[in-house]
């Protein structure tokens, strides 16, 4: 097991005029979030903006604290930020940003940023870190006439493969990847992803992607883990899981999907009512339910727990609990 993580928490408190009257209220961007990867294996995190995602990515990473919760790299627990046994770890765990030139410096060559990282780990010597970084541009497609260029002398998805050559650079065995191609072209998007899966073909390197493109989710994902308001409520076999939804929210993003129709066949969008609650006061019971067509009074009153649904599946809804389907099919014989 290379990642493991267990009922992962981070809540912040909020300020307001409540606290003068003794009334605490706490934001949970992220509520008990678990999940295991392996080396070599793709996991997608998905949902709409604000569940929790990028909060849950950067927990990983050891760049926010977790209110609670454990995660653990390769069976050791990934120590507090900035102590030396961090900065030792940082190399094996790697991360892909949304905007490459949001996070490339652009007052210095790309090889020069590209090296970077191996001075700051003390890796080598200047002519050796020099050596590794052309071959990880190399690796990504990039020419060696381009090394020179800074960053705003290339185009998106060239940038794009800047960043993930420096990421690469250090042979992390984690990459986690928020959002990497919404900034770039459509073309541009399957170039960085068919990247993507050849270096990980390659070199078996882990990957946790976030996205809300849940096409390129389904393309690239072994498996996938659905978020709403900070908790998984699915999670599974990304064939599976995108196949037959069992969640009824799995079942309006997969719904969502742009699909080829034939004249005449009409749409199976399920449009859901309402926004999502807020995350400062959320509803009792399952979270979902002022959004569910199938809601039912427990789900008002008691929040449903992730479960095994089957053999490559987790589901965290009354309506697949065992004692809720068999007090349904009683009903139906009668």
């Amino acid at each position: 097991m290379l990642l493991e993580v267990n009922q992962l928490a981070r809540h912040y408190p909020v300020k307001s005029a409540s606290l003068l009257l003794g009334k605490k209220k706490v934001l949970k961007a992220v509520d008990g979030v678990s999940f295991t990867l392996n080396a070599g294996q793709t996991l997608g995190l998905v949902g709409e903006s604000g569940c929790g995602k990028s909060t849950t990515a950067k927990m990983v990473l050891g760049l926010l604290a977790p209110s609670q919760g454990d995660i653990r790299f390769e069976g050791d627990e990934v120590p507090h930020r900035r102590t030396a046994q961090w900065r030792a770890l940082r190399k094996r765990m790697q991360m892909i940003y949304q905007d490459p030139l949001a996070v490339l410096d652009r007052r210095l060559p790309i090889i020069d940023q590209v090296t970077e990282p191996l001075v700051v780990q003390g890796n080598g010597s200047r002519y050796e870190n020099h050596r590794k970084a052309a071959a990880s541009l190399k690796a990504v497609g990039l020419l060696p006439h381009m090394f020179d260029r800074y960053p705003h002398e290339l185009s998106g998805g060239q940038r794009q493969r800047v960043v993930l050559a420096r990421a690469l650079v250090l042979e992390p065995s984690l990459l986690v990847c928020d959002e990497p191609i919404s900034a770039l072209d459509v073309s541009i998007q399957a170039q960085v992803i068919n990247l993507l899966e050849d270096l990980q073909q390659e070199r078996k390197v882990a990957i946790l992607f976030i996205s809300h493109d849940l096409k390129v989710v389904r393309h690239i994902c072994d498996e996938v883990a659905v978020m709403y308001l900070g908790r998984i409520v699915e999670q599974g076999n990304t064939q599976e899981v995108f196949g037959k939804p069992a969640h009824p929210y799995t079942q309006a993003l997969v719904s969502a999907i742009p699909v080829i129709r034939q004249e005449g066949e009409s749409s199976r969008r399920i449009i859901l009512q309402g926004e999502p609650p807020n995350p400062i006061n959320v509803p009792a019971g399952c979270a979902f339910h002022p959004r569910c067509q199938h809601a039912m009074p427990r789900c008002r009153q008691e929040r449903p727990e992730l479960v095994q649904l089957d053999a490559q599946r987790k589901v965290a809804c009354h309506l697949h609990r065992a004692d809720v389907v068999a007090g349904q099919t009683t009903a139906a014989g009668e």
